[in-house]
């Protein structure tokens, strides 16, 4: 957490004060000769794109499985412990998830780079505080596959402590290869790729507190009880719910019956 906060605050400042310094860094990748972002017609770093997309939900496709199996079937033990699945579902549905894809990138407005006139499209350069660009969606404040691939932080961060450092990092350079490689593609800024990763660490360490590191953390049974009670609360609701249409579906169909004609009636 320390090591994200002093990152992402030294490079708001200078991306504050210097924000053609973004230009500058992808300007690295732009050839002008043939006007393209070659890095990204080679065949190696298209596999890695594509692996980096699908890595990270080999860890957390079983998290989600595991949770909710046990909203459906709240009295069966879950097949992970509940601690491990709740962090690495949590994490992943609200960082990569709900604020980088869901709320950031649809609503900065930040044109990609290879939508700018400076590297061969139509818009003009956004700094990475301006919400006021063209955009209309899928933007490229901040990245989303550079959050993916920091997001391997957290189940690295659940590997014994004799290995945990060395898990750590390699999460951390898988997320900085990802994300580098979006830069080289010309599909982010470098301002898009740090904060993707200083959000996504942020949200982990505060989970992992929650659920690891504080003085008196829960333990897995009452993580899994508590899920399991939530299941529990949503099948009472799903019952409810259904009696409730039912009800009304029976009170529609005796309202229409009282008004329809009678047969025999004449008309």
């Amino acid at each position: 957490m320390f090591f994200a906060l002093v990152t992402g605050t030294a490079v708001a400042i200078l991306f504050t004060v210097f924000p053609e310094w973004d230009l500058a860094i992808t300007a690295w990748f732009w050839d002008a000769g043939t006007r393209t972002f070659q890095l990204s017609g080679f065949e190696w770093s298209k596999a890695f794109r594509s692996a980096a997309n699908i890595i990270p939900w080999i860890f957390a496709g079983p998290a989600f499985a595991a949770i909710i199996l046990k909203l459906l079937f709240p009295g069966r033990p879950m097949f992970l412990p509940a601690r491990a699945a709740v962090l690495l579902a949590v994490t992943m549905a609200l960082g990569p998830g709900l604020i980088v894809n869901g709320l950031l990138k649809e609503h900065w407005g930040r044109p990609r780079p290879v939508h700018l006139e400076t590297f061969g499209g139509k818009d003009v350069f956004n700094p990475w505080y301006s919400t006021e660009g063209k955009c209309p969606g899928n933007c490229s404040f901040v990245s989303g596959e550079g959050s993916l691939g920091f997001w391997l932080i957290a189940p690295a961060s659940l590997v014994p402590p004799p290995y945990r450092g060395i898990a750590i990092g390699a999460a951390a350079l898988f997320g900085a290869t990802a994300g580098g490689l979006r830069i080289a593609f010309g599909g982010h800024f470098f301002t898009d790729v740090v904060f993707s990763a200083v959000l996504t660490i942020l949200l982990i360490a505060v989970m992992r507190f929650l659920l690891f590191d504080r003085r008196h953390p829960p333990s897995d049974a009452a993580v899994e009880r508590g899920v399991g009670q939530l299941g529990r609360a949503l099948h009472a609701l799903g019952r409810a719910v259904w009696r409730a249409m039912a009800w009304a579906t029976r009170s529609t169909m005796r309202a229409l019956r009282a008004h329809l004609p009678r047969r025999g009636s004449g008309l």
